[in-house]
């Protein structure tokens, strides 16, 4: 028997976005039983402009992301939670391919790749998520640091209330650590290798990888984290401060790679100091 699908999407003023992301949904094979808005503080025409597209509306005061999705999951009467930014839109497939997962898996949350799009319209040359088809275990899954955008997964409604939702103390690592906290309480994370999801870069970057309150969010999610080694933690530390330090024109980013104690043996250090010191060149 088919699951029933509820689709959450969380949504702070976003009237000029939230009609593509609805259509995105409405046009899924096959559709999902309903839709969710959940409307953050809107003070445009976010929350009419989703009704008249067919959406049920939960307005709440506004608050931040994960205080959202979980407004919305509260709403929701799906067995599976799919999850969509307001701003993203989904491929046609994409509900059907994550059925099809769940029919043979038994596990936590099943991930698709994602698509980045510029402010200008044209295709980023990345794909977010890792290049595998199959289950990870959550500490393989903390390991590979690929991650798709929060628009990019399913889950069951079950494994989402047994760790509580979206952390709402968090205003940053949000998506990786529900991930986290659900895989290690209800069973692998599937990552398929097709890209199902786009999603829009912001002229500003988005919150997930601006530079604010780092070490504070960390402490709140490492909380949240008594399963994970000090090893593990400190690995996805100086992971968070590296993301930080690759968005940072150098010199700036110099205080962020020696919060990640210069790891030059790890590509992605590399990676992350090409990128700021070409954002230094166009700076």
């Amino acid at each position: 028997m088919s699951k029933s699908v509820s689709v959450v999407i969380p949504a702070h003023n976003a009237e000029d976005t939230i009609a593509q992301a609805i259509v995105s949904v409405r046009g899924q094979t096959p559709a999902p039983d309903e839709t969710v808005v959940a409307c953050d503080g809107c003070t445009d025409k976010t929350a009419q402009t989703a009704r008249d597209a067919g959406a049920k509306v939960v307005e709440i005061p506004r608050s931040n992301g994960s205080v959202a999705r979980n407004a919305g999951a509260r709403a929701a009467k799906g067995e599976l939670l799919f999850f969509l930014d307001a701003d993203d839109w989904w491929e046609p497939e994409k509900i059907e391919r994550h059925l099809d997962v769940w029919s043979r898996f038994e596990g936590s949350v099943v991930m698709d790749r994602s698509t980045p799009w510029n402010p200008d319209g044209s295709r980023s040359y990345w794909t977010g998520g890792l290049d595998h088809e199959g289950p990870l275990s959550w500490g393989a899954f903390l390991s590979h640091k690929a991650w798709p955008s929060g628009s990019g997964f399913s889950v069951r409604k079950e494994c989402y209330w047994s760790v509580a939702g979206f952390n709402e103390g968090l205003n940053k690592f949000q998506d990786v650590d529900f991930w986290v906290r659900a895989s290690h309480a209800c069973g692998d994370v599937y990552t398929m290798r097709d890209s199902l999801t786009n999603y829009r870069l912001s002229e500003s970057g988005s919150v997930s990888r601006t530079t604010a309150f780092i070490e504070e969010n960390l402490q709140v999610l490492f909380a949240g984290w008594p399963f994970a080694t000090e090893e593990q933690k400190e690995r996805f530390r100086s992971h968070a401060y590296l993301m930080a330090a690759e968005v940072t024109p150098w010199p700036a980013s110099v205080a962020y790679f020696r919060e990640a104690h210069w790891p030059v043996g790890r590509r992605f250090f590399w990676k992350s100091l090409l990128h700021s010191l070409r954002a230094q060149r166009s700076a």
